[in-house]
């Protein structure tokens, strides 16, 4: 029999049932009352009609009732798909449809967000639901019969009682959602048995035990901060999410709880970095800083490890391989953090446009293989083509769409994503390269760098800049900064100052950069 994430649960809860399992501000859960929980939620789902290999619906922030739908559907072999709550309800329009989805699980708001009002509008004049459950006063939940609260929910269909299901090794655990670079959502089958390896091999290889407590920057809805916070239970240690991410409460956390991991991106490090009084907060508990999601200068690595003594974890992959290939400050300090390795339970090539290996010093894409590849995209077999490929084995590869060189020793340098080449009249910019060196800036807190159409030289470098507190930074002040770092064709051509760079899955959301709340 596979063994299952519910085996490793139920033994925490068994041997340490009042041991915190998931943290989230003041709220926590420990692992009995996980058990617990997903038992009886569990059994709600079960006896609303929901089977193995439907769909279950969260559009939720990080919190613990998030936490506790999520493996209730795992519990009973449905697939949960968690979305982003900042979607609106032409997002939801795309959405609903394409996952299939048979019930949703939905809080009142995030942000400026009306999620229960975005469903709203949908359901059920234009969706069929059986359920959406909302985690909201009964003032806000619409008086239809679609509509539910989470209690009377649990109340009415719940039951203390709810079998384990024992899913195959490929079995799609989840359906983990990404708009890509489109905006298209593309959806991904994660196979129960290969991401519980890959987690827990992940885990195994960090040296995470019950003792630790880890932080995570990104949120639980994004496949990467959710399997981040999965290594760590996995061991039975605790494990701390945010309900959005704040520097201060961010730094007053790590130091109130003793923050043994934090997980980062270079865009939350910097900020933190940046953060007034940051010398004041005591991170001497903090042993791994994790990153993932951008490229991370060497300048942002030296402050931790030097400074800070803080061991620096850096990788690259992608939601579909589950982990990745990796940088680590413990064997490869002195060299460049965008010079990759791979670990002994993951395997990478460097290929051209036809698949065939490039010559050691060529630039190529990273395809990535790990047991926990995604099986394929739902719905969407003409990209599942395209993207995972299959060897003699039967190991499925992913294709990330990372540019590398192929270095020696088995060593690949990130280069940049091949969708982010900015063509500059007759140069290809890295956009990953010019935010990397804006985020070595003094006055920069965040910055994301983007494309825009131009008459002349067809594409124009655009940044959009968080300065720090009141700092103004123009690209007169860039020009001069780039000189001797970067070539005079990668400074920006057009420098946006904007209060805050979205960034809620702990890398930058292009998507939401053009909104009017951003000036």
């Amino acid at each position: 029999m596979n063994k299952n994430f519910f085996d490793y649960y139920k033994k925490y809860a068994e041997e340490t049932p009042d041991k915190v399992l998931l943290r989230i501000d003041e709220n926590t859960l420990t692992y009995g009352e996980f058990m617990k929980k997903t038992a009886v939620l569990g059994s709600a789902l079960k006896n609303l009609g929901i089977c193995p290999d439907d769909k279950v619906g969260l559009v939720m922030p990080n919190s613990i009732d998030w936490y506790v739908v999520y493996w209730s559907a795992v519990r009973i072999g449905a697939q949960p798909v968690p979305m982003d709550p900042q979607s609106g309800s032409l997002e939801l329009s795309r959405l609903l449809p394409a996952t299939t989805v048979k019930v949703v699980f939905a809080a009142e708001k995030y942000r400026t967000n009306n999620i229960i009002g975005a469903v709203s509008d949908l359901v059920p004049e234009k969706i069929s639901l059986r359920k959406v459950v909302c985690f909201a006063d009964e003032s806000v939940i619409p008086q239809n019969d679609s509509f539910i609260s989470a209690d009377n929910f649990i109340n009415e269909y719940g039951e203390n009682e709810c079998e384990i299901y024992q899913p195959e090794y490929l079995h799609t655990m989840s359906l983990a959602c990404t708009s890509g670079s489109t905006g298209i959502p593309k959806l991904l089958c994660v196979p129960s048995g290969g991401f519980l390896s890959t987690q827990e091999e992940m885990g195994s290889w960090l040296k995470f035990t019950a003792d630790d407590v880890m932080m995570v920057g990104m949120t639980l809805y994004h496949q990467g901060g959710f399997g981040m916070g999965l290594q760590m239970t996995l061991k039975g240690g605790t494990v701390l999410y945010q309900p959005q991410f704040n520097p201060v409460t961010f730094l007053e956390t790590v130091q109130k709880y003793k923050i043994n991991v934090i997980q980062l991106s270079t865009t939350l490090a910097k900020v933190l970095l940046s953060t007034p009084d940051f010398d004041k907060y005591d991170l001497s508990s903090v042993r791994i800083c994790y990153f993932a999601g951008e490229v991370l200068p060497k300048e942002i690595a030296d402050i931790l490890v030097n400074k800070l003594g803080i061991r620096v974890i850096n990788i690259i992959g992608s939601s579909e391989t589950c982990t990745m290939v990796v940088w680590d400050s413990a064997t490869d300090n002195g060299t460049d953090p965008s010079d990759f390795r791979k670990l002994s339970f993951t395997d990478f090539r460097v290929i051209d446009e036809k698949h065939n290996d490039v010559a050691e010093g060529d630039v190529g894409e990273l395809c990535v293989y790990t047991d926990g590849v995604i099986t394929e995209y739902f719905g969407n077999p003409q990209l599942s083509a395209e993207k995972i490929l299959t060897d003699e084995q039967g190991r499925r590869w992913f294709c990330t769409g990372d540019l590398v060189s192929k270095l020696p020793n088995g060593i690949v340098r990130f280069a940049g994503r091949s969708k982010r080449i900015i063509k500059r009249g007759g140069n290809l910019v890295h956009a990953e390269e010019v935010e990397a060196c804006l985020l070595t800036h003094p006055k920069i807190a965040a910055a994301a760098v983007t494309d825009e159409p131009h008459p002349v030289i067809g594409q124009q470098i655009v940044a959009y800049i968080q300065p720090k507190g009141d700092e103004k930074v123009t690209r007169g002040e860039l020009a001069r900064f780039f000189d001797g770092k970067l070539s005079a064709y990668k400074v920006p051509d057009k420098v946006i100052l904007v209060e805050e760079i979205p960034k809620d899955i702990g890398k930058i959301q292009f998507k939401y950069l053009r909104k009017k709340e951003y000036k």
